[in-house]
Order: C-alpha cells, then structure tokens, then sequence
C-alpha cells in the first residue's frame, strides 16, 4: 500500500475551468435579483400593514 497524498488531485483548488464553472452556476441572473428585491419589498409592505393593524386594534380596545 502506497501512502495517501495530501492533495486531492479531483478537487483542485487551482483548476480555473472549474473555479469558472462553479461563479457562473453561483452568479444570480437580473430577473432573479428583481424578483427577490420585489419579494423583500411585498414582505416589507406586509408586516408595515400587519403594526398598523394592530395599533388600530389596540386603540379600539384601550378606548373601550
């Protein structure tokens, strides 16, 4: 039995094809950033309404 290496010859850190490869499958598109920053916005306006109506609740209920 021969000894290990310590370098993994299939997970080259320096293979730039690969390194390539993987920031092109790690980049996000345009439509897919537009899509988050609306999904952001949309949760956002969601809770903002949600403490407003809430406060508007309490008050009715204090007021009582």
């Amino acid at each position: 039995m021969g000894k290990k290496d310590d370098f993994d010859w299939l997970d080259d850190p320096f293979d730039e094809k690969k390194a390539a490869r993987e920031q092109v499958q790690a980049a996000t598109s345009g439509g897919t950033k537009i899509a988050l920053g609306c999904g952001c916005l949309v949760a956002v306006v969601g809770f903002v309404v949600l403490l407003i109506f809430v406060g508007v609740n309490m008050i009715d209920v204090l007021a009582s």
